[in-house]
């Protein structure tokens, strides 16, 4: 990597806020940074309208933009004005159920030029960022992943996995139990007039893994734009309301797509405040005519409409992968920020090449709350456990077991009792499930 000196000589690495003009325009700086994002993930730039409505978004959300800047660009290269790194953060909240929940430094849009790979512009973001994180007083960095290889070398452990998911529909009716309640068909319109955003408030603050969503992310999940920000046309909207109840507890928006083979329902956001919701909106969808395969990208691993169709083998996994990543900062204030479901007393001994969370910690845990004392600064002190700090990250959530990192090598116990109670300690009362991007 370059040292520190040949970055600062050859990069300019710069915060601030996004801004915008009288217009609601997004000011140069702040366009030119947009571009930059928007070349690094092959995305079309948007019109001006779209970039008014992205520069909104991103003060809504309160983001911190970053840019590593060439000092000496080539003359007619994009590198006079557009960011060769990009990298932003903002607050997002992390439920851990149970009524609590941390509020994360949430990490987004990095990007990286690839005629300046292999400069140490990542790290230099990274590390600027978290500085930052710490100083704001972020007990936890946070961020979704496009590739599954880049971020733990910065301390990030994947706390929950999805799937991507089908089901055959001739062969998955009828439910092997009867569902209940009333699903009716809505317009996306009135879907955005609050009812959804209040169903998603409720699956968030009962569901371990949930994070608030970005204000970008609303039009595109209840339907009124497609990705690149153009009106959809094509996505209609359902709700589920409970026996003897006007009260919505869950909505699903959906668009079918007519392709060479199969004619398929995707499910573009299923929202459940109740599991007897899920089951039925899940059964409306299945008795749609006029396609094959209900597909959904967001399924959670333990998903329950397995069990529940009358064929199980009509249900297939397309794909698995990463989902949400967690880094810590402040080992003593994230254990102390959520539920516990054993009580017991452990010793984890953390490092971290970074050095923000390396230390030897005693968590107590009475009648579901933890206490933690910082016992040294070092990993190499007495310890039922040794970890480093992206698998301290991982089994935050409770979704990954700390007895399957244990059999991978990676969390380290001279008595096998240690992950098995820190296991114990950290599952929570439903399965962690996260359907929030950013």
């Amino acid at each position: 990597m370059a040292s520190n000196d040949a970055f600062d000589d050859r990069y300019d690495l710069r915060e601030f806020a996004p801004t915008t003009d009288d217009q609601g325009a997004p000011t140069p700086e702040t366009e030119a940074w947009m571009r930059a994002v928007g070349l690094g993930f092959h995305e079309p730039h948007p019109d001006a309208e779209g970039a008014a409505r992205m520069a909104s978004h991103f003060l809504e959300d309160q983001e911190t933009f970053l840019g590593v800047y060439l000092r000496e660009p080539f003359p007619g290269s994009v590198d006079e004005t557009w960011p060769a790194g990009t990298f932003t953060w903002f607050r997002k909240r992390l439920t851990w159920g149970e009524g609590a929940a941390i509020d994360t430094q949430a990490i987004s849009a990095v990007t990286v030029r690839p005629t300046e790979r292999r400069r140490g512009i990542l790290r230099r973001m990274m590390t600027h960022a978290l500085e930052r994180g710490v100083a704001e007083g972020y007990a936890v960095a946070s961020l979704t992943a496009s590739e599954g290889t880049i971020y733990r070398r910065f301390g990030f452990g994947c706390a929950i996995r999805e799937r991507a998911v089908t089901v055959r529909r001739e062969r998955a009716l009828p439910l092997l139990a009867p569902t209940t309640g009333t699903v009716s068909i809505v317009t996306p319109e009135w879907l955005a007039e609050g009812t959804g955003r209040a169903v998603f408030d409720r699956f968030d603050a009962r569901t371990p893994g949930s994070m608030v969503r970005n204000a970008g992310t609303w039009p595109i999940v209840l339907g009124l734009r497609d990705g690149e920000g153009q009106p959809a046309k094509d996505v209609r909207a359902a709700v589920h309301r409970p026996d003897d109840s006007d009260e919505v507890d869950g909505y699903v928006t959906w668009r079918v797509k007519e392709g060479k083979g199969d004619t398929v329902l995707e499910i573009v956001d299923l929202v459940y405040a109740t599991d007897a919701a899920y089951l039925s909106l899940w059964e409306f969808l299945l008795s749609i005519d006029l396609n094959d395969v209900v597909r959904y990208s967001r399924s959670r691993l333990d998903d329950p409409i397995v069990a529940a169709l009358g064929d199980n083998r009509a249900y297939d996994v397309e794909h698995e992968e990463d989902h949400v990543w967690l880094r810590v900062l402040d080992v003593p204030a994230v254990l102390t920020s959520r539920p516990y479901a054993v009580d017991g007393s452990l010793t984890l001994a953390v490092s971290d090449a970074m050095g923000f969370a390396s230390g030897t910690y005693r968590l107590d845990v009475v009648d579901g709350q933890g206490t933690v004392a910082r016992l040294s600064d070092g990993d190499d002190g007495e310890a039922d456990l040794r970890l480093d700090v992206a698998d301290l990250g991982a089994v935050l959530i409770g979704s990954v077991s700390p007895v399957t990192l244990a059999a991978a090598g990676l969390v380290r116990a001279a008595d096998p009792a240690a992950p098995a109670l820190l296991r114990a300690m950290l599952t929570p009362a439903r399965t962690p499930h996260g359907i929030t991007y950013f």
